[in-house]
């Protein structure tokens, strides 16, 4: 008897409490006898397994068994019905994806005993609009399980917003944002997409037919993987009270000093891209730039423009 056969065979009899012989037989294409014989078998490993005589009988299981440690620990059981729980707040609004997730949440709800409730996982904005990240996700997950083509107008760092046409292959969750990964047929590469700047987006019928095995490895600017090869600046900044819970969901810092009035000086590493003055100059008067003199100068001159523009 294998192992996936033994799993279901357990499996089945904690769903219905008890089956026939005949029953057993039919689906797992053995005869009875060999059935009676995994029945012996799982009793003489502990699983609570026994015959039922009489016109109504066959092979039960006891009321209250969960599968034993010999299958899946109780740990290992928690960490997969966790896992498919958090999934399911990124089921989007496809109905049939989603009546998958809850039953197989309420399936492995069955095989344990612990409470389960102690994690959520929802990556939607707060936002009243945070739905259609979900919707967005359903999307694309589908597109990739189907190998379907995706097409949609995205928006680069660079600042410019072009239409592109994607073979997906997976979705990755790196550094507090969700990205596509998949074959750009206009780059002729392999790109990251970042979803929240991802518009219009479309399965556009036709099949995904160049897959990741096949595409080959491609260094590409926009991986987020990439980005601990590009060049980085160490910043020291003075944060006040008020906005140092917001650096601190920005940045990764190296070095943190309190001060008694609740502001902190902080050293931290950030890219050095065309966003970062930007990002920096979000703080507003929360935040004062120590070194090096050459990022305080640029988010000086950006503040000036800004100012500028107001006066116009």
């Amino acid at each position: 008897m294998q192992m996936d056969q033994l799993f279901e065979f357990v499996y089945i009899l904690i769903e219905k409490k008890q089956v026939t012989a005949k029953e057993m037989s039919e689906r797992f294409g053995v005869s009875t006898r060999t059935v009676y014989r995994w029945m012996e078998a799982l009793s003489a490993a502990g699983v609570p397994v026994y015959a039922v005589r009489g016109r109504d009988g066959g092979i039960a299981i006891s009321e209250n068994y969960a599968l034993d440690k010999t299958v899946l620990s109780e740990e290992e059981r928690l960490a997969v019905l966790s896992s498919v729980k958090a999934l399911n707040s990124l089921s989007g609004n496809q109905s049939a994806s989603l009546n998958a997730n809850v039953k197989a949440a309420e399936k492995l709800s069955r095989l344990v005993q612990d409470d389960t409730d102690w994690l959520e996982v929802d990556f939607s904005p707060w936002s009243p609009e945070g739905h259609g990240v979900r919707k967005l996700f359903g999307m694309l997950r589908d597109s990739i399980l189907k190998k379907r083509q995706l097409s949609f107008d995205y928006y680069s760092s660079s600042g410019k917003s072009e239409h592109r046409t994607v073979h997906p292959w997976k979705l990755v969750y790196r550094g507090q944002a969700w990205y596509l990964l998949g074959w750009c047929t206009s780059r002729k590469a392999e790109r990251y997409f970042k979803l929240s700047r991802m518009v219009n987006v479309e399965q556009t019928g036709r099949t995904a037919n160049v897959m990741m095995k096949d595409a080959g490895h491609v260094k590409d600017s926009t991986n987020p993987d990439t980005q601990a090869k590009q060049k980085l600046i160490q910043i020291k900044a003075r944060i006040s009270a008020g906005r140092a819970f917001y650096f601190l969901d920005s940045f990764a810092c190296s070095e943190i000093n309190s001060h008694k009035d609740g502001s902190i000086t902080a050293v931290f590493s950030a890219p050095d891209e065309a966003w970062l003055c930007g990002m920096l100059l979000s703080f507003g008067p929360g935040m004062k730039i120590i070194s090096p003199k050459g990022i305080k100068d640029k988010v000086l001159q950006m503040a000036k423009c800004v100012t500028e523009l107001y006066k116009k």
